[in-house]
């Protein structure tokens, strides 16, 4: 029915000539209202009771802790949608619900064989109560969407939540895998300049000792021609 399905709340035994703007109106002395559904029958007749979604926590705060409310003389039951969706799902209410079903349709077992002076009867004496009965269980479904929707809103937050970290831890391992493929890479190329510079060296050193080896030659040479030279001299 709202976004803020936290915020709403359900009234009920609502005097039959208040109108949406009458309820509006007096719900928002306790905080701005964003929504007022009173319910109707198909004849376009209040069925007692309505949903509330405020705009803000406060009003939906201050509505609930300053009971009890009444209107026009007729107490108000005043709860959370949520509440009112807790006590529809304990097995005690479940109990009352079938037990008022039962005692109905036992006192009037004879309904489809009445003539139509025991219809009247019928219409006088149980219309009401089978309209209010009809009314109580709707307000419940009604309840209990509402508080399916806060569920589902919940989840897919914490969905959406949890994709988000999946996709960041994602991003974080493919940063890292690139930041290890690239660490790898420049080893690579760091011991490959390594290794070409060691040869490089390798290569100068072989080429200083093959230079030295033959100036010791040419230094031995020089020498044999000097010794010849002194012995032709003498």
């Amino acid at each position: 029915m709202t976004d803020n399905n936290e915020w709403v709340i359900f009234i009920k035994n609502i005097p039959y000539d208040i109108t949406e703007n009458g309820l509006s109106d007096w719900c928002m002395t306790f905080g701005p209202v964003k929504e007022c559904a009173l319910k109707r029958d198909r004849f376009g007749h209040s069925r007692g009771f309505a949903f509330v979604s405020f705009a803000n926590i406060d009003g939906y705060n201050n509505i609930l802790s300053s009971g009890p409310h009444s209107c026009s003389g007729r107490p108000l039951i005043v709860k959370s949608a949520k509440e009112q969706k807790n006590s529809n799902d304990s097995p005690s209410y479940a109990s009352d619900q079938q037990s008022q079903a039962t005692s109905f349709l036992s006192t009037n077992d004879n309904f489809n064989s009445t003539t139509v002076d025991n219809g009247v009867a019928f219409d006088d004496e149980n219309q009401n109560h089978l309209a209010n009965l009809r009314d109580e269980l709707e307000a419940n479904l009604e309840c209990l969407q509402i508080a399916h929707d806060h569920e589902v809103k919940i989840l897919s937050e914490k969905l959406a939540k949890e994709k988000k970290l999946y996709q960041d831890a994602l991003e974080s391992y493919k940063d890292a895998e690139e930041n290890l493929t690239k660490a790898r890479e420049d080893n690579i190329r760091i011991r490959t300049s390594l290794i070409k510079n060691v040869m490089q060296t390798f290569n100068i050193r072989r080429n200083l000792a093959r230079q030295i080896k033959e100036q010791i030659t040419n230094c031995s040479r020089i020498e044999g021609q000097c010794d010849a030279f002194r012995q032709q001299t003498t």
